[in-house]
């Protein structure tokens, strides 16, 4: 993992292009994907190559697999070689989609990261909300990034749902009921742009406990599966390239780009 840490993936544009940074974790990366333009930064480029033509903008994937935005937790974005290309470059965009590996607790079998002082699902708040803090200083970091004075247009990004309880080591209504409420006010309480629902686009519904397989499979009746479950890849938490592709289209749609 240590190797791909340094593939940051940066494909078209001119020196007057729109730079776009894709912040995030192994979602971002593209893990279960194929890799190459398969990963959503790498199909959103496509998608605006195509809309906008050859140039107009640049995305890079500063995607860290396993990477939270806690920064007392396992693996804090903070600390990874994708934290320091995004802290060195400058952009007009930035995307941020972290939450997935912060959810991972003692009780789902992962590492002891979601401290459970953000309230629950019937009860979200930012009061002594760990999480709301550190994602705080990040958009206050990346707001000084920008290439101009003015600093760049900062997205926070509900990320996609999980699929199957315990996948991962994450707490399923963490991800799945805390973060979808938790990431709004997040962006409201910092005045930022968002949020890119990709919760709802990859499937997510607010009565998921009941809708939701017990997990993806192949030829799941659950229409979302398609996305992470397919001869491809079958995975509860990172979608196949089929996925990516559609996310990309998901996050394409809330830049409004």
């Amino acid at each position: 993992e240590a190797a791909l840490d340094f593939l940051f993936a940066e494909r078209g544009g001119s020196r007057a292009a729109v730079k776009i940074a894709c912040v995030g974790d192994s979602i971002t990366f593209g893990s279960h994907s194929t890799g190459g333009s398969h990963t959503y930064p790498g199909q959103l480029q496509t998608l605006l190559d195509t809309a906008h033509g050859l140039g107009k903008f640049s995305v890079t994937n500063l995607g860290a697999p396993g990477a939270t935005m806690l920064k007392a937790a396992d693996s804090p974005y903070w600390d990874r070689p994708q934290f320091k290309a995004l802290s060195k470059g400058k952009w007009d965009i930035v995307v941020i989609m972290l939450g997935t590996n912060d959810a991972k607790d003692q009780g789902s079998w992962g590492p002891d990261n979601w401290p459970h002082d953000c309230g629950g699902a019937q009860n979200t708040s930012l009061e002594e909300c760990s999480f709301a803090r550190d994602y705080k200083a990040m958009i206050d970091h990346v707001q000084t990034l920008g290439t101009t004075a003015a600093g760049p247009k900062v997205f926070v990004q509900v990320p996609p749902p999980l699929m199957q309880r315990y996948s991962i080591g994450a707490n399923q209504t963490v991800i799945n009921s805390v973060l979808p409420k938790l990431i709004p006010m997040i962006a409201n309480e910092n005045s930022v742009l968002g949020p890119i629902d990709v919760f709802s686009g990859m499937g997510g519904v607010s009565d998921w406990a009941i809708k939701f397989p017990a997990s993806c499979r192949l030829m799941s009746p659950w229409g979302p599966c398609k996305w992470y479950c397919n001869t491809q890849s079958c995975d509860q938490c990172h979608p196949n390239n089929l996925g990516y592709a559609h996310l990309a289209t998901v996050v394409k749609a809330g830049l409004s780009l």
